[in-house]
């Protein structure tokens, strides 16, 4: 099975949330709901303080709990390896909710649960997520390659993997870089 892989350089992300805005018009979400996030972490000491921008969403992981916590199995994992939800199934329980480890589930006015869908159908075109698309600063980028694929490209080439994210032990397909 595959496993799409996000990348964000986190040293390039400014928070602008345009991939947020884009992936909201995309997906015609209400104004109070999200399917992608831009946590703003601050870190260092005075006189140098840092402030860095962690893009968050789905990263359809490896072994999803939502998946194994959805008592209807709404939840699949696709031989794409993207998770996805099918809504005519969905109950509303919100067990994928509180399964997340990455709060990336959310529920919709409709009572289903729905996230990031990879943007598969465009994907499928050969194009780049929207959020990819839309990030002025060019900080995310995507692969259909597995994580570990991914990582050993981006190290070959110089480039240091940021080592504090959590994946809590569930394999999210998302590098952040340093």
């Amino acid at each position: 099975m595959n496993q799409a892989t996000f990348i964000v350089d986190l040293a390039r992300c400014t928070g602008c949330q345009a991939c947020l805005i884009a992936c909201k018009d995309r997906a015609g979400l209400p104004d109070n709901l999200e399917w992608l996030r831009v946590d703003a972490i601050e870190g260092g000491r005075y006189p140098h303080p840092t402030l860095t921008y962690r893009v968050m969403h789905c990263f359809h992981c490896d072994q999803p709990p939502c998946v194994e916590a959805c008592p209807v199995e709404a939840i699949s994992r696709e031989e794409s390896g993207l998770v996805t939800i099918d809504a005519s199934e969905c109950t509303g329980c919100e067990a994928c909710v509180d399964a997340c480890p990455f709060g990336a589930t959310v529920m919709l006015p409709e009572g289903v649960a729905a996230r990031c869908d990879g943007c598969w159908d465009e994907v499928a075109r050969g194009w780049e997520p929207t959020c990819v698309r839309a990030c002025p600063m060019r900080a995310l980028a995507y692969s259909a390659d597995s994580r570990s694929a991914v990582v050993t490209a981006l190290r070959a080439a110089g480039r240091e993997i940021d080592q504090t994210f959590d994946g809590r032990g569930v394999g999210p397909g998302i590098v952040y870089l340093e």
